[in-house]
């Protein structure tokens, strides 16, 4: 049995603060660690009966310290150095950056909310007028500060020594790992220009493999790291309650479609050897078409703040 004094338990949503209505969302094993790592149990994952928000039951007392450090990386990505995450890493961003444009990012002041080892903001440095950071990891503040980038702890601290000075902001794959995700979004809102852009991406909870095998997939999906989940409701409802207007949803695949057969034969994540069989061309029809139905694996969120 866990120590419960490590932990502090949340009885209110974080999203709508509502506690009277929370419901059991999924009560099991989850995952500890990255791929492979042990399950553990004594968690439970709720939702709001009022917003649908879910979120686990407990968090770590500790967490800030754990994204401080190395904790997190080695505990997830097994691996801290920033040269190995650009190689695990580098693909994601060719999405990323086609999805908001580099027009758009083009002489402006890009700020990467949560950007871990900063992979997305280097990819696009050359473009952008200048750049700033905000991340949590000394080590990381300090490897993407000898690389030119403008580096801040939190959004407070941003928010302090330059007020509203952003005009693309952007946060991938953080407001799942930060217990007050409402403060987090509101952070971002506050530090855009007037007329600013935010761009917002996230694990889907109606990723379709929790409805294909959900004995196998859920205590893989839900895990110790990952304290909100969000759907395509919630997120734009999260957005819109953090003052942005003009939300636009879309949605966000990253894996083959031998990912889905991997978890159908074996009940795990990785590769499944198919041959040659599958091209790209049909890669490409698969994820548009996973994309289409809102069953992807991330969602992707645009908003604006509005101008004054």
């Amino acid at each position: 049995m866990e120590n419960t004094s490590n932990f502090e338990f949340r009885y209110n949503c974080p999203l709508c603060k509502e506690k009277s209505q929370l419901n059991i969302f999924y009560n099991g094993d989850i995952r500890s660690g990255g791929l492979g790592s042990p399950l553990v149990s004594g968690y439970k994952v709720l939702q709001c009966g009022k917003c649908d928000l879910v979120f686990l039951d407990k968090i770590p007392a500790n967490i800030q310290e754990f994204y401080e450090g190395d904790s997190y990386r080695e505990n997830f990505d097994y691996q801290i150095d920033v040269v190995s995450l650009q190689k695990k890493f580098d693909h994601e961003q060719n999405s990323r950056i086609s999805r908001i444009g580099v027009e758009r990012m083009r002489g402006k002041v890009v700020a990467d909310f949560g950007c871990g080892p900063g992979i997305f903001i280097d990819a696009i440095a050359r473009v952008d007028g200048s750049t700033i950071v905000v991340e949590p990891s000394i080590k990381y503040r300090e490897f993407l500060s000898a690389r030119g980038h403008r580096c801040f702890s939190y959004a407070h601290e941003l928010l302090q020594e330059l007020g509203p000075e952003v005009d693309i902001a952007v946060s991938f794959d953080a407001v799942e790992h930060v217990p007050d995700c409402l403060g987090f979004i509101e952070s971002i809102h506050a530090s855009l220009k007037p007329g600013g852009y935010f761009y917002l991406s996230m694990p889907n909870i109606e990723d379709m493999l929790r409805f294909i095998n959900p004995e196998k997939y859920n205590p893989f999906y839900f895990q110790v790291s990952h304290v909100n989940y969000f759907s395509a409701k919630t997120a734009a409802n999260l957005l819109s309650l953090a003052g942005f207007v003009e939300v636009s949803i879309d949605f966000l695949h990253k894996y083959k479609i031998e990912n889905v057969f991997r978890w159908l034969s074996q009940g795990s994540p990785g590769a499944f050897n198919c041959g040659e069989i599958f091209d790209r061309s049909f890669h490409d029809t698969y994820v548009a078409n996973i994309e289409r139905l809102g069953i992807s694996s991330h969602l992707f969120l645009t908003a604006k703040k509005s101008p004054l």
